[in-house]
């Protein structure tokens, strides 16, 4: 049972608040109705859902509250809430795990010069340029700092070319024989 309305949080209040990314767009979003009763429930009244938290074991500390908040409206079944604590918890799972310290952290143009080298060895940063529609001295920039990475070499020739390095092949060819394994 409902009991008295004590505090009211906006989702944008509560997202802000946990320190939480806020990964959701939407039009109508949650609001949690914070009330002195025992049990959290989930009202749905002209199709719209009204959650009502219970403010039994609420931390007085901000942050922890609004970070227990969206768990809660997670629990009774709110897509926006849940989308924003499963990614928190993915984010904290691969920080722990060290995932992103498994593979070289690329800016998205820098991947689009690696991707076409891979599919186009030995070109040009002329015809990187044309291909990924970058300026030249952009991929020239990349290509750089990709070959200091030993991600690409290049051909040192008078006309430079540009492959993948000897790490990153194997890198592909093990990425491709994981996926040919587990595909019947």
């Amino acid at each position: 049972m409902v009991g008295a309305i004590t505090e009211t949080w906006s989702f944008e209040k509560l997202v802000k608040s946990s320190g939480y990314r806020n990964v959701v767009t939407m039009d109508n979003p949650p609001t949690a109705l914070v009330h002195d009763g025992a049990e959290d429930e989930r009202i749905i009244t002209n199709g719209v859902a009204a959650y009502y938290i219970s403010q039994r074991d609420l931390s007085p500390d901000a942050t922890e509250r609004a970070r227990q908040l969206l768990e809660r409206l997670h629990d009774l079944g709110d897509w926006a809430a849940g989308e924003i604590v499963e990614r928190r918890r993915r984010d904290e799972e691969r920080l722990s795990s060290g995932y992103y310290d498994l593979k070289p952290r690329l800016s998205v143009h820098q991947m689009l010069v690696r991707r076409f080298v891979r599919r186009h060895p030995g070109s040009t940063a002329d015809e990187i340029s044309s291909g990924v529609g970058l300026p030249i001295s952009e991929v020239l920039a990349h290509t750089d700092e990709l070959c200091s990475r030993d991600i690409l070499t290049n051909s040192g020739q008078s006309e430079t070319r540009y492959e993948l390095s000897a790490s990153e092949q194997a890198r592909y060819r093990e990425l491709d024989h994981g996926s040919a394994e587990t595909t019947p």
